[in-house]
């Protein structure tokens, strides 16, 4: 007798050609798909060359986890229509695949005794890392089935996290993009050639990711880290007498943040 699939997807727009059509292990578990019609499903189900297409809420509430991939504007629509289905949701993982929403978007659910979840693809990652946040029962279903294959891994955040993990994402690259823009601009009004200054640019910022991961804090060095004032004064007048602007942001970054920072014990995050 075949084997029951354990995963349902709920889909609606282009996201079966995204990552969640192309998630690991989804094809060989998948079953029911539902769309916006039965119609929608069956182009679903052609697009991932998986699954089969279903109009009945029983079917997908067989499975143990419940893929949502559907528009982010879209998904409280689907959550009124899944808690008026007549359906008990206590032996169901409801998973919302979104690189923005978390569980919380899904307590309607959680309150009618759905586990609930939320998953996304990691950047940079090539399908090799999905990040996970949500309950304990579903994380053990969503790393079954992206795990399955051993072709990629979850990555477990603490609960309502999101904005926090985006926030980080924010101070590694949203923050740090201009600042590597201003050094190249700066040292090409130094006289140093555009291809060279961002060829040093790279050396320095790749060289001090490096640092931090190999000595962590400790590995941070040079006159913004020893809050040495007298140099960071220099720097600063040499950059203001070739371009304000710049010698601006390099006031607010070094002497009024980082000198500070680096003069003041910091806080321990646990």
């Amino acid at each position: 007798m075949p084997k029951a699939p354990r995963t349902a997807l709920i889909a609606e727009g282009s996201v079966t050609q995204s990552w969640v059509g192309k998630l690991p292990g989804l094809k060989k578990n998948l079953g029911p798909v539902r769309g916006v019609s039965l119609r929608n499903a069956s182009r679903a189900v052609n697009v991932m060359k998986a699954g089969t297409a279903s109009d009945d809420y029983a079917e997908l509430l067989k499975c143990e986890v419940v893929l949502v991939g559907v528009p982010d504007a879209k998904l409280p629509a689907w959550v009124d229509e899944l808690l008026n289905c007549g359906h008990n949701f206590k032996k169901v993982s409801f998973v919302v695949c979104s690189n923005r929403l978390d569980s919380e978007a899904l307590s309607a659910l959680k309150c009618r005794g759905a586990n609930t979840a939320s998953l996304s693809e990691m950047e940079g990652f090539a399908g090799k890392r999905y990040l996970f946040e949500g309950d304990n029962v579903a994380l053990h279903r969503v790393r079954r089935l992206v795990e399955e294959e051993g072709t990629a891994r979850i990555v477990e955040m603490n609960l309502r996290m999101r904005p926090v993990y985006e926030a980080g994402l924010s101070f590694a690259a949203g923050m740090t993009f201009p600042m590597i823009a201003a050094a190249v601009d700066v040292m090409r009004a130094a006289g140093i050639h555009a291809k060279v200054a961002e060829s040093t640019v790279e050396t320095a910022v790749i060289g001090a990711l490096r640092a931090y991961l190999r000595a962590g804090k400790r590995g941070w060095t040079g006159p913004v880290a020893r809050a040495d004032r007298d140099e960071l004064r220099r720097q600063y007048q040499a950059v203001f007498d070739i371009d304000a602007s710049l010698a601006e942001m390099f006031l607010k970054i070094a002497v009024d943040y980082l000198a500070e920072s680096a003069a003041k014990p910091r806080k321990k995050v646990d």
